[in-house]
Formats: structure tokens, sequence, C-alpha cells
């Protein structure tokens, strides 16, 4: 089934509080697979960038280059210009605008980053071609993608199962199309990227925060 058309989504709502406490604890990490792929003096858009706690740490990987974070929310984009303040940052800004309208010239941005974002649109390949439309040749985008999850509840139990049951259907209900998990190479084949490498993240949870254990996994 064809994707619905760009943004007909129902916006994904949060409240300040949930963003502070829980995508403000997001940070630079998250992007560690990208950060290779970045050179000083490179001009990067972090699409949907909330909070802005992962895009700082972006704006210190590439240095002297200009960092622009985009967020539909203008309360996101209030607490990212706050916290670029607190951090002393000068080479980053906060923009409200959408990412199927970005605001940027053709071949102007030498790296996009985009986290936990795709999953929540009706449209995720206008978005990817958007991207593709402001990146200069052989700029690079980085994906975190979060429609690949795999949750597994140990020891089990009706309530967990119907939690889950009932994320899938809110996703489904917000964006207009199939919960299953977005093809992301062919994807951005069809957006016009040339080449994708792919990894993964494993991680498990076993009490409190401060037991948790991260590993991540390369693959082809």
């Amino acid at each position: 089934m064809a994707d619905p058309r760009p943004g007909t989504e129902r916006q994904y709502r949060i409240d300040d509080e949930w963003s502070r406490n829980v995508f403000a604890r997001r940070t630079g990490e998250a992007a560690r697979f990208f950060l290779p792929y970045l050179q000083a003096g490179m001009r990067l858009i972090d699409c949907g960038c909330g909070p802005g706690s992962i895009t700082v740490d972006l704006a210190r990987a590439v240095e002297s280059g200009d960092t622009i974070g985009i967020d539909l929310r203008e309360e996101a984009v209030v607490q990212g210009r706050m916290l670029a303040r607190e951090r002393g940052l000068a080479n980053v800004e906060f923009l409200v605008a959408s990412i199927y309208q970005l605001p940027f010239a053709d071949c102007s941005v030498g790296a996009t980053f985009t986290c936990a974002v795709l999953q929540h649109l009706a449209a995720p390949l206008a978005a990817l071609k958007e991207i593709r439309r402001v990146l200069k040749p052989r700029g690079v985008i980085g994906i975190v993608d979060g429609s690949s999850t795999i949750t597994f509840w140990y020891p089990t139990n009706p309530s967990l199962e119907m939690w889950d049951q009932l994320r899938r259907f809110k996703r489904r209900y917000n964006t207009g199309r199939s919960t299953d998990m977005l093809p992301l190479r062919a994807l951005l084949r069809e957006a016009g990227f040339a080449r994708s490498h792919a990894s993964g993240t494993l991680r498990t949870e076993m009490g409190p925060p401060a037991g948790s254990l991260d590993e991540t996994r390369k693959v082809a």
C-alpha cells in the first residue's frame, strides 16, 4: 500500500515534562555510529531534534560548522536554544520547521540526522526525498529508526501484551499506514541515496537503569 500524503499524520504529542525527563536524556551517544562520517566545518541539520540534547553533541562533532535543529514543536525549539546557551555553543540554532519542507536551498547541507522520527510519519519516503534535496553531492544522512525495535518482556503477562497491541494500534492510527518495520534501505535507494551502512543496538535492562547493558553490533 502506498504511503498516505505527507503531513497527514496526527501530530506526535508529548508534554514538556516528558520531553525534559525522557527525550532530554538522549545524547550524542545515540549518534555514535554517525560520528565517523562527520567533518569539521560541515553544515548539519538534526531533523526532529526535540529538546536538542543530541543536537548540541553533534555541534561539537562538526566544530566550526553550523548545526541546525528543526522541530515542529515551538516548546522543543525553546528548550534546544536554552540548552545551547547553557553549553556555551555559538554554532547551533533551532528552528520551527517541517521535515517535509526544509527551509534550506538545494545542495546546501553536508550532513543530516534524524532520531526516532521516520516511524511517526505518514510519508517517510517523501521526508527522505526532501532531505536528499538539501544534501550536497556526497552528503551523508544518519538515521536512528524505532520502527525496527523488538521488545521482549520477561516475565510477560496479559497487561504487557495488551500494552504492545495498543502501541501498534496507536502508531497505525496516527500515521495511517502499516506498523511494519520500515524498509529503510529500499526507501533510501528510492529517495536517491547511493550507498547505505546499517548497525543495530541491543539493550538489556535488568532492574534499575544502573543495571542496564548496551551492546552495538554491525551488520552489512
